[in-house]
């Protein structure tokens, strides 16, 4: 197990898919927050236009009071808040652990792994392991990009108490894990790097957007983000700071347990060529 564990390490400190996208990751966390401040300046001179807005697309009264509670809140922390609630880094961190697993069948890695008497458990927990720590660093870095421009701009002075961010923070890595685990899972079953770049990129979107519409078409916004995890990622604020703080880490903790419970058993029972 320690030296399947160096190996992957040592794939993964030298992956150039991995420092591109660290570096991608980074400068668009830049280019976001300069959005978010314009997005977030053009919303608190319109008020009332915003939240006639948000009623159109279906948002309730107590979501809207709480989204305009926050916009004024300028400082690093809701540069850091907002960029952890992106999706957009989510995909940035797909392709580079589809890369990082699916590349393993196509060179034969996984193969002669095996071979070598290494547990099928072990090669996945390893992949997975490293998945892990190639997402929060691309996050970490989106989140650095944006933080920086928040932190000089407006300072850290942020209207939350320690508690409720240490919280956040907590439910947002609880939350990455689970998709790191789905990103994961993919990558196993379809055993292609370019499949698996391809279904996770494209299976959140087009979950969310046919969830988005049925929510619409039955006015139930809140019951989407309690369970699609990339729905509830971008809600966790709203969740820890008005209640129901549990909701992101029960989302979360059930994503992860499914997506690797059929990631090992699809593993242990997949044919190897």
């Amino acid at each position: 197990m320690t030296a399947l564990m160096k190996a992957d390490g040592y794939k993964l400190r030298k992956s150039r898919s991995l420092k591109v996208c660290l570096l991608v990751a980074f400068v668009l966390g830049i280019l976001m927050a300069v959005l978010y401040h314009i997005a977030w300046s053009m919303i608190g001179n319109n008020i009332e236009t915003t939240r006639s807005m948000m009623m159109m697309f279906g948002s309730d009264e107590k979501t809207i009071n709480e989204m305009l509670m926050i916009i004024p809140d300028e400082n690093m922390w809701a540069y850091i808040s907002t960029a952890l609630a992106d999706t957009n880094v989510l995909y940035i961190a797909a392709i580079v652990i589809s890369i990082f697993v699916g590349s393993e069948y196509s060179m034969g890695t996984i193969k002669n792994s095996v071979s070598r008497g290494y547990s099928r458990s072990s090669i996945y927990v390893s992949k997975l392991l490293f998945s892990l720590i190639a997402m929060f660093a691309i996050v970490i870095g989106y989140v650095l990009g944006s933080s920086i421009v928040g932190g000089i701009l407006y300072g850290f002075s942020a209207k939350i108490s320690a508690g409720q961010i240490w919280l956040m923070v907590a439910a947002y890595c609880v939350e990455m894990i689970a998709v790191c685990g789905l990103y994961v899972m993919i990558a196993i079953l379809l055993k292609s790097t370019g499949h698996a770049i391809a279904f996770s990129l494209i299976i959140p979107m087009l979950v969310s957007s046919v969830l988005q519409i049925v929510a619409l078409a039955y006015n139930n916004n809140d019951l989407v983000s309690r369970v699609w995890l990339f729905q509830t990622l971008t809600a966790t604020q709203q969740f820890c700071l008005y209640g129901d703080a549990y909701v992101p880490f029960v989302v979360g903790a059930v994503y992860f347990i499914l997506s690797c419970v059929i990631g090992l058993l699809v593993f242990r029972r997949q044919e190897l060529k």
